[in-house]
C-alpha cells in the first residue's frame, strides 16, 4: 500500500487511528446486516457449489461473516480460511467466531490468517472454492490477487469475486447545481483504487483461462439517506470530507450544501440512490 493521502482505509486499516478502525467496523456491520448485502452474499454463495468437506477460501475476509457462513456450508469434515491484512479486523472476527462456533456444533472449522491478498501463503490448487468480496476495489494490485485466488483454487473448482461498481452510482431527487460538483469530485478524489471494478470481473478472469462463467449485476436502491449511509457511505460530514480530501473552506462549503440538498430531499420524499455490485464466478481451469 502507498502512503497517498487518500489511500482507502480498508487496505490499511491497521495504520489507521482508533477511531477511524472503530467506525470502519461499524460500517462494515452495518452493510452486513442490510437486506440487499445478504441478498448479494446467498448468490455468490449458490454459484460457488460448496459441499461438506470441503476446504474453501475468503480473501480479505473482514469481520468473518461469510466464513462462518461458509462453515455451515463444509459441515465438520470441511474448513474455511479466512485471510485479511488486517490484524486487528482478524482478531475481532477470530473472537466473534468462538462466540459463534458454540452455538453452531455442526460448522467446519474456521482459521483466520494473516496475509498479503498477492502473495498468498497456499500451494497451488489447494481450495474447493474461493471467494473475495468488495476487496479488490481497494487495491492497487488487483491483477495480482485474482491471480494468486485462481492459482489457490483447484483444477475444476470455483471462484467467485463479488465487487462494486461505484461508477454505476446514480441520485435522484438532488438539483444539478449541487449534484453535478459533487459527483465530480467523488469521481476524481475517490478513495477507491478501482471504482468500476465490479463490472470488469467477468474479464479479469476470463484472461485468466477461468470459464463456465456467471455474472449477476445486483442493484441496490435507497429512498433513506439513513439506511443508504449502510452502503454508500456520502451522508455523514466527517466521513464524506474524508473521501472527497482535505477539509478547507470550498471543499466544508461543498459538503454542507450536499447534505442540506440531501436532507431537504429526503424532506419532500424524493430522495433515491441506486448502486451496483456484480457477483461473478466461474470454474478453474486444468
Amino acid at each position: 500500500m502507498t502512503d497517498a493521502p487518500l489511500m482507502p482505509h480498508y487496505a490499511r486499516v491497521d495504520q489507521s487511528p482508533p477511531q477511524m478502525q472503530a467506525r470502519l467496523v461499524a460500517y462494515l456491520d452495518k452493510a452486513a446486516g442490510y437486506r440487499a448485502i445478504t441478498e448479494i452474499r446467498t448468490r455468490a454463495a449458490e454459484t460457488m457449489h460448496v459441499k461438506p468437506g470441503h476446504h474453501v477460501l475468503d480473501g480479505g475476509c473482514g469481520l468473518g461473516e461469510e466464513a462462518c457462513v461458509l462453515a455451515l456450508l463444509v459441515g465438520v469434515d470441511g474448513r474455511v480460511d479466512g485471510v485479511d491484512n488486517s490484524r486487528s479486523m482478524l482478531s475481532l472476527a477470530a473472537h466473534r467466531y468462538e462466540r459463534w462456533r458454540q452455538t453452531h456444533p455442526d460448522a467446519g472449522e474456521v482459521r483466520f490468517v494473516t496475509g498479503c491478498m498477492t502473495r498468498l501463503d497456499y500451494p497451488d490448487g489447494v481450495f474447493d472454492a474461493v471467494r473475495c468480496e468488495r476487496t479488490l476495489q481497494h487495491l492497487p494490485q488487483a491483477e495480482a490477487v485474482i491471480a494468486e485466488l485462481v492459482r489457490v483454487t483447484r483444477p475444476q473448482g470455483r471462484i467467485c469475486l463479488i465487487d462494486t461498481d461505484w461508477e454505476s452510482l446514480v441520485f435522484d431527487g438532488l438539483p444539478a447545481e449541487v449534484l453535478t460538483p459533487m459527483m465530480w469530485r467523488l469521481r476524481h478524489h475517490s478513495v477507491m483504487c478501482n471504482p468500476s471494478m465490479g463490472r470488469t470481473l467477468r474479464n479479469r478472469l476470463r484472461r485468466l483461462g477461468v470459464y463456465e462463467l456467471e455474472c449477476h449485476p445486483m442493484t441496490m436502491c435507497f429512498t433513506d439517506p439513513a439506511e443508504a449511509q449502510h452502503v454508500v457511505p456520502y451522508f455523514d460530514r466527517d466521513l464524506l470530507l474524508h473521501i472527497v480530501g482535505e477539509e478547507d473552506g470550498d471543499t466544508a462549503a461543498m459538503v454542507d450544501r450536499w447534505l442540506d440538498a440531501v436532507r431537504d430531499a429526503d424532506e419532500r420524499e424524493d430522495f433515491l440512490v441506486a448502486l451496483t455490485v456484480w457477483v461473478v464466478a466461474g470454474t478453474v481451469p486444468a
